[in-house]
């Protein structure tokens, strides 16, 4: 699994810079929990009942 992660931030100069302090710390992190979430749900069964709720 790849994961492709784009997003744009608002405000121009002042949103590149947020990206710098903020989110180029933080982006490894979302993904690295994103990642476990998806491996315990798909592992556990729990994945059923996910789908369930899709209908």
């Amino acid at each position: 699994m790849i994961d492709v992660f784009h997003y744009t931030s608002p405000l121009g100069v002042l949103g590149k810079l947020a990206d710098y302090l903020f989110l180029k710390q933080y982006r490894p992190h979302l993904l690295l929990e994103r990642n476990r979430v998806i491996k315990e749900v798909a592992e556990s069964g729990k994945w059923q009942e996910v789908l369930a709720m899709e209908k």
